[in-house]
């Protein structure tokens, strides 16, 4: 996909792969949804869910980046182990959002997002994300230190709007804060309570998976993210919202480790927040 798009050279032949890889993919879920096509349903031992849209999706996105890195594919636990052994890879998420999309299959726009998910880590860094949104038709990518942008797309696949870059202003105070967090055994409740009853924040709740959360932020839809259980592949996503100009804090209950300084773990929780708002955030979440 060439439409003068605004990253460097040294990045563009990986993200370019990693693109043609999650625009396969979400072809086919586009063309599924809109013929509500039938959805088969498993419970993984994790008790995650998996749909037949799940193991299609990754067999279309694979063969695009095989090659030069290891690839780290959620419906492929034999490659989970790359994530300790090796320290470059591809990370896959070939339908982010499973459970929202089978809730939610066969609708179009709305508020709820769900689509593949591809990473790349260089170095044990986060180096580059994207994300396609099936219900609302957008292609989402993040470089770092490079920026975020979104192409928007019709329904003929052709684009409407190509690399619009995604930047949110930095604030002083959340009390017009939204936040958006997913319910685990990790603690986010607590947390998001005590922000919702201190009024501190505007509102809470949640509209899909991790990578919709990270696009809704780096568009400015909401500003805050509280997730204590991000799976490897699911993380990529926290790179949409940072390069959008938001903050990320992996382990905020304990380490506080921007997003520059980690290494991903079987677990990644985090919290993404406005920038300039980090002492604010803190103090009222440390209260007693």
């Amino acid at each position: 996909m060439k439409t003068g798009h605004p990253y460097s050279d040294a990045i563009w032949p990986i993200l370019d792969k990693m693109q043609q890889a999650v625009l396969d993919s979400a072809r086919y879920l586009d063309q599924a949804n809109l013929e509500k096509s039938a959805l088969s349903v498993q419970v993984k031992a994790d008790n995650t869910l998996v749909m037949n849209l799940d193991l299609e999706s990754q067999r279309r996105i694979l063969p695009y980046l095989q090659g030069q890195y290891p690839i780290v594919a959620e419906e492929d636990p034999a490659s989970h182990s790359f994530i300790s052994s090796a320290d470059s890879y591809f990370l896959v998420d070939p339908l982010d959002g499973t459970t929202s999309c089978k809730r939610f299959w066969g609708q179009q726009g709305g508020q709820v997002g769900f689509g593949p998910l591809v990473g790349f880590v260089k170095g044990n860094r986060l180096l580059a994300t994207v994300f396609y949104s099936v219900p609302h038709r957008k292609l989402f990518t993040a470089v770092r230190g490079e920026g975020a942008h979104v192409t928007c797309f019709l329904a003929d696949w052709s684009i409407a709007e190509s690399y619009r870059a995604l930047k949110v202003a930095p604030r002083q105070d959340l009390s017009e804060a939204g936040v958006v967090f997913l319910m685990s055994a990790g603690g986010e409740a607590r947390i998001v309570e005590r922000l919702y009853l201190r009024n501190a924040v505007e509102n809470v709740y949640r509209f899909g998976g991790c990578a919709s959360d990270c696009a809704r932020l780096a568009q400015g839809f909401e500003q805050i993210m509280v997730s204590f259980s991000v799976k490897p592949w699911d993380f990529p996503a926290v790179l949409l919202a940072a390069e959008a100009g938001c903050e990320v804090y992996c382990d905020p209950l304990v380490r506080r480790i921007a997003l520059d300084d980690w290494r991903l773990e079987p677990n990644n929780p985090i919290i993404i927040i406005p920038a300039g708002t980090k002492e604010l955030f803190f103090s009222v979440i440390d209260a007693a």
